[in-house]
């Protein structure tokens, strides 16, 4: 079933969903920004989700690129591995979802990813949200002046994310000759370009 949230994004209303959504809304309540992405997943929650923190935060040139522009270090490591590097620590640590929290600066940001059963269809809708709260006037003025540069951005990196995430889970868990197997795709595609 599909409904409109309070910030008039449509998401899905699943049992699951909204019991993560209530942790987002337990740990940060009141937001000046929130980011929310999904995407349909042919393949288990766990697996989704296993996909999406195994693979590395900067997995394509363009995400590498913006990563490089704003000077994000650890665009090698899997995501799981990524945000504690952000800083951004472990509130919720599931095979289902992953909730992390930071604060920088006078702002707070909660970034959650999980994955839950997408209902009588089967499958899973695997999902992005961040939410950034700033503190006060100045960290706010700041913040939104970062933020209508990078926003766009960080938008089109969480897709890609979540793309990347499909593909992997639905291809079937990644072992040492698969990812062998794909790295040798890759490098073919880059040298007939």
């Amino acid at each position: 079933m599909l409904g409109a949230d309070h910030c008039g994004n449509v998401c899905c209303a699943t049992p699951s969903h909204a019991m993560l959504r209530a942790v987002l809304d337990a740990v940060l309540p009141r937001f000046d920004v929130r980011e929310y992405h999904d995407i349909a997943v042919h393949a288990s929650p766990e697996a989704a989700l296993a996909a999406a923190l195994a693979l590395p935060a900067a997995r394509d040139p363009v995400v590498a690129a913006l990563f490089w522009l704003r000077r994000i270090p650890g665009g090698n490591l899997p995501l799981g591995e990524f945000f504690p590097k952000l800083h951004i620590r472990p509130a919720i640590s599931t095979p289902t979802a992953f909730i992390g929290l930071g604060d920088f600066l006078g702002v707070t940001v909660a970034f959650g990813i999980w994955a839950v059963p997408a209902g009588a269809a089967g499958g899973t809708r695997l999902v992005t949200e961040t939410r950034v709260h700033a503190a006060n006037a100045a960290a706010r003025r700041r913040f939104s002046l970062y933020w209508l540069v990078v926003g766009p951005f960080s938008a089109l990196i969480r897709r890609r994310w979540l793309t990347a995430a499909r593909r992997a889970a639905e291809a079937g868990p990644i072992t040492p000759e698969t990812s062998a197997r794909g790295d040798s795709r890759r490098s073919r595609r880059g040298e007939r370009r």
